[in-house]
């Protein structure tokens, strides 16, 4: 072989070496830029050619119980001018002055108009009046809808919360003790398609657009249908309280509500509003009235020191050292010759009080501890509190009288009472009430579900009996005879609290409330009303425990 055709081989071989390594390069080139930037080199050619017209969080889905949506992706009208398509700009910039409600001339508004490439006006700044504010039928005019987290009359707005103001981290409620799952540090956008002079390209409209996904979804105990009974009961009933509806034998929370209320969409309007809509006045203490004598009926009937039958007499009054405790009937000498039973059913403080002093302080506060007063439920919402309870070892005789009948230092939320009502409504055993059903990761697709609350027996099965018969008492012919329900029959007991102010005619001003459960045969629901500064328990929330519990039990025949 000559040596001018060796050089012709090495020659081609280099040319092919070299070759394969450009091609090498330009493959791992193009690996490069597809597999690994890929995506965000694309996030960025569509970021150029978009106008972003909205952020939104991009959150976990809250779900009630059967999987309807509680807080995710509901939708409200918003409006997207591009002024430079505007035909009739004098029209429409009337138009924007007036939903914006803005002090700003007309001719000034137009001005700004004309500056801006792209005009959103999301559901929360839109006020249209619609006797006068139809919208223009304008090309540069377009309505959309608008994703929002919560529905506009913000159902359950005390459970589910709300997120700070660049909606990225929960504040309240389930949006805050649940963050860490239902967060993904995310935000989406509303946007429209845009050419190089920003003009929006015909055909491509406006979209959404999601680039990552949220940790987790979470599933509540919550009964959506329950939790629009309950509200919309309130709302024409209770100006201000709370209701708590549980299943006393899972301690599951079906419904809980709190009023005012607030939209969780529009937190700023809430903050500037009286009587604090935004508390959630459900795990909130206050003085509970004769509600608490359940608890001394208890104790007196588990230590066998008082029987249904053992008969008091009532004078109207007793007195304890140097106070005088006085009966509702005080001005008609009291009740006189009346059973235990009928004290209930009456709600007659001398006879509660002499069998509180019976038991004594230690043994009383100690079951009001057993039954989880004075502590937080560890139900999972931020900012609940304890209650009160007086320490045993430093009390007086008045201090036991005082307990006996629910006033004094006590101090329980309505979530409390509803465990006490669960307690005797399913035989004994405490429950820890639950709101957190399940938690299911999105990218494994598996549901976690949660372990039920703790169970631990805290009364007998034949003190349940009996203080059920107590506590029908009460509403067949006693104090709540507007808590009972019909066929199905209902337990409960009034409580009507004295806050130690007096109204403007001098009479005092007191809270309103009933718990109770329903029906007495395989108690369904515990429901606890509590109406702040309502009057009187029995003729107040009684009556509204019994609304909800008929359209609860009408409801669930239908299921």
């Amino acid at each position: 072989m000559s040596q001018r055709s060796k050089f012709s081989k090495a020659r081609a071989r280099s040319i092919i070496y070299s070759l394969v390594v450009i091609f090498l390069f330009l493959i791992s080139d193009l690996i490069w830029l597809q597999l690994i930037r890929g995506e965000t080199l694309a996030r960025r050619a569509r970021d150029q050619r978009i106008e972003a017209l909205y952020k939104t969080p991009l959150r976990g889905t809250i779900y009630d119980r059967n999987m309807q949506v509680l807080a995710g992706t509901f939708y409200e009208p918003a409006i997207v001018i591009f002024p430079q398509l505007v035909s009739e700009k004098d029209k429409v910039a009337e138009f924007l002055s007036r939903t914006s409600n803005t002090s700003m001339p007309l001719e000034a508004y137009l001005s700004q108009l004309l500056a801006q490439t792209c005009i959103y006006l999301d559901a929360s700044k839109i006020t249209l009046d619609n006797s006068h504010s139809e919208i223009p039928d304008d090309p540069g005019v377009t309505v959309i809808r608008q994703p929002v987290r919560y529905e506009p009359r913000g159902l359950a707005a005390h459970l589910i919360g709300y997120l700070d103001n660049g909606k990225i981290s929960g504040i309240s409620g389930i949006e805050k003790s649940l963050d860490t799952y239902l967060s993904s540090g995310r935000t989406g956008l509303i946007a429209s398609f845009v050419d190089a002079r920003r003009l929006p390209y015909k055909g491509l409209g406006i979209r959404w657009l999601a680039d990552t996904e949220s940790i987790a979804d979470v599933v509540l105990t919550i009964d959506r249908k329950a939790q629009q009974i309950v509200e919309e009961v309130m709302d024409a009933r209770v100006l201000r309280g709370a209701v708590v509806v549980m299943d006393p034998k899972t301690g599951q929370v079906l419904a809980m509500a709190s009023r005012p209320t607030f939209s969780p969409n529009d937190v700023g309007s809430a903050l500037i509003q009286p009587q604090s809509p935004m508390i959630n006045r459900a795990i909130l203490p206050y003085p509970a009235g004769s509600i608490l004598k359940i608890v001394v009926a208890a104790c007196g009937l588990e230590k066998n020191v008082v029987s249904l039958s053992e008969h008091f007499h009532d004078p109207g009054f007793i007195d304890v050292g140097s106070k005088r405790f006085k009966c509702y009937l005080f001005d008609n000498e009291g009740h006189g010759a009346i059973s235990f039973l009928d004290a209930m059913a009456y709600s007659c403080n001398s006879v509660f009080i002499e069998v509180a002093l019976r038991i004594g302080a230690r043994s009383l506060v100690s079951l009001y501890e057993d039954l989880g007063f004075g502590a937080t439920t560890g139900i999972s919402l931020p900012f609940e509190q304890p209650g009160l309870l007086p320490n045993p070892y430093h009390m007086s005789l008045q201090d036991t009288a005082n307990l006996a009948i629910g006033q004094g230092e006590a101090l329980v939320t309505p979530l409390q009472l509803a465990v006490l009502l669960s307690v005797i409504a399913n035989g004994g055993e405490f429950i820890s009430p639950r709101l957190v059903l399940e938690i299911i990761p999105r990218e494994r697709g598996v549901r976690a579900n949660l372990k039920s609350g703790t169970s631990r027996r805290v009364l007998s099965q034949d003190t349940c009996r009996q203080l059920t018969f107590m506590l029908e008492s009460v509403t067949r012919w006693g104090t709540g005879q507007a808590g009972w329900v019909d066929e199905l029959g209902s337990c409960g007991k009034t409580g009507t609290a004295e806050t130690g102010r007096l109204d403007s005619f001098g009479y005092p001003i007191c809270h309103a409330w009933f718990a109770g459960f329903t029906p007495l045969k395989d108690p369904r629901f515990v429901i606890v009303v509590f109406a702040e500064e309502g009057g009187s328990g029995g003729e107040v929330a009684a009556p509204v425990f019994k609304e909800i519990a008929d359209r609860l039990l009408v409801e669930s025949l239908h299921d």
